[in-house]
């Protein structure tokens, strides 16, 4: 069989809804590198509107801000502490679950490399 390498999605849910996935880290990553959500939206192809409704569910979620604004309206964003340490240990979870899905997949089909 060709193109041995099976691949896996990892997601957080809670109480049945999508709550945090890659697509979500992404744009966490990328408001922290550009400082601004409209800027982060753009690049990911996403409406700003569809970016802070997922943002903002999040943070409704796990009841804490993830980002805050800098100075006024056009000044942007950043990350707040929680807002790190969730991507850190989103990032975490993902390379644990990666070793632990491959050894898996291993063991139960032969053919995954």
């Amino acid at each position: 069989m060709q193109g041995n390498e099976v691949r896996y999605k990892f997601w957080l849910e809670k109480d049945g809804e999508m709550l945090f996935g890659t697509g979500g880290a992404v744009l966490l990553e990328k408001i922290d590198a550009l400082g601004s959500l409209s800027g982060a939206s753009k690049e990911l192809g996403m409406s700003y509107r569809r970016a802070w409704g997922r943002l903002k569910k999040l943070e409704q979620s796990i009841g804490e801000d993830l980002v805050t604004k800098v100075g006024g309206n056009k000044k942007g964003y950043r990350l707040t502490e929680t807002g790190r340490r969730f991507i850190s240990s989103y990032r975490e979870a993902e390379k644990k679950m990666d070793k632990a899905a491959q050894g898996i997949l291993k063991s139960c089909f032969g053919w995954v490399r």
